[in-house]
């Protein structure tokens, strides 16, 4: 049934895209299109790439409910990688999609697949946080501790929509903390807090989440001090 219906959008896909090209040789959603000589053309691809923004969104929560009722471990969703791609394929801008996805293809084993998905990601969604994180948190795994600290940093530049800028930070400390830079680690530490404190402030937050938050910020404080030396 799953390749029955990959199947049939792959070949739905195709014959829009050739369609495209005989229209007027632009790709779907684009504002390439020569509206004064082609005006149907362009309403058409118009609605195409609304389409198809459209089925990656609905294939993509089908995939997410798959991994709610029957997997919930990465490990065991190689099965559900191909949405990933199909999904990055109908909509190069679905950053969600490259960044479950890699880490799925990750948890299989294939480490530099996941990393050629993520870049691809970048590539499409060069602003991205959230694909700069999980670029940054694969080159980790790979030990490639200078390239996952030019990741984070990338990560630091954006403002993230999946992961916290919290997470952000955390990670791009425990890069430099690899590469021996206690001083640059520190520094990152005491951003934390700062952010840290200014979540405090600014937020509405209930008891609990102040507590919580006050925890994080006295931890950080200390990593910062024993970083210091």
């Amino acid at each position: 049934m799953k390749k029955t219906l990959l199947v049939v959008i792959a070949i739905a896909l195709l014959a829009a895209a050739l369609l495209q090209w005989g229209l007027d040789r632009t790709p779907a959603g684009t504002d390439k299109a020569d509206i004064e000589d082609f005006p149907s053309a362009s309403s058409l691809l118009d609605l195409l790439g609304g389409a198809r923004q459209y089925m990656a969104y609905v294939l993509y929560i089908k995939t997410d409910n798959l991994h709610h009722a029957y997997y919930g471990a990465a490990a065991d969703e190689g099965e559900l990688v191909p949405y990933f791609l199909l999904i990055a394929l109908l909509d190069p801008n679905y950053i969600s999609a490259y960044y479950v996805g890699a880490g799925t293809i990750e948890a299989q084993g294939k480490r530099e697949e996941a990393i050629e998905f993520n870049l691809r990601g970048i590539r499409a969604n060069p602003e991205s946080a959230d694909l700069y994180y999980s670029l940054g948190d694969l080159y980790l795994l790979e030990e490639r501790y200078e390239d996952a600290r030019d990741a984070f940093l990338q990560a630091s530049r954006y403002e993230p929509e999946i992961v916290t800028r919290n997470l952000i930070l955390t990670a791009l400390a425990a890069s430099y903390n690899k590469l021996g830079d206690e001083e640059a680690e520190r520094r990152i530490l005491m951003e934390k807090v700062i952010a840290s404190e200014m979540q405090l402030l600014e937020e509405d937050l209930d008891y609990e989440q102040q507590k919580m938050l006050v925890e994080r910020i006295n931890e950080t404080m200390n990593a910062a001090v024993d970083s210091g030396g």
